[in-house]
């Protein structure tokens, strides 16, 4: 692609630009790099000599690494305008959804008092004596012990 004068005086005014760094304070000199941009920028033709040098750099980045294939897709799919104004937001980043974690559901759990049975307990969250020992790892329901704590198994 040929570019015109006008356009070549812009790229060559932002090299001059780099170049006097040494002269002014970073903090100007990006704005006035900013500024040079932003008139350039203007020009359908330095937009069309952006794309044309992103899409010959994508294709330099597949024919290193053919593995970035998807990555120069998506970048190809979500590409951001061309800022042509301090004033011009790009688009924020997709958003990625994430899915939620899958937490187990709370265990309820009971601490036996003197004078409780399995039996008593299992009637009062609803489920069978054979199911709170062998959730518990019960072989003997008689040597039950006060303030031992029984994990609840759920409803049937």
């Amino acid at each position: 692609m040929m570019l015109n004068r006008p356009v070549l005086h812009s790229i060559a005014l932002m090299f001059c630009l780099a170049s006097s760094a040494s002269a002014a304070s970073s903090s100007s000199l990006e704005r006035e790099y900013q500024q040079v941009r932003t008139i350039a920028l203007r020009d359908p033709r330095v937009q069309a000599a952006y794309r044309d040098a992103d899409r010959r750099l994508e294709a330099k980045i597949l024919q290193i690494d053919p593995a970035l294939k998807p990555y120069v897709e998506q970048k190809q799919g979500a590409k951001a305008p061309v800022q042509t104004s301090r004033f011009t937001k790009t688009p924020p980043p997709p958003e990625t959804k994430v899915a939620p974690r899958k937490t187990p559901p709370a265990r309820k759990t009971h601490t036996v008092a003197t004078g409780e049975t399995l039996g008593a307990i299992a009637g009062k969250y609803r489920t069978t004596v054979p199911a709170l020992k062998a959730a518990n790892h019960i072989k003997d329901e008689r040597k039950l012990g006060v303030g031992q704590v029984l994990t609840i198994p759920e409803a049937k």
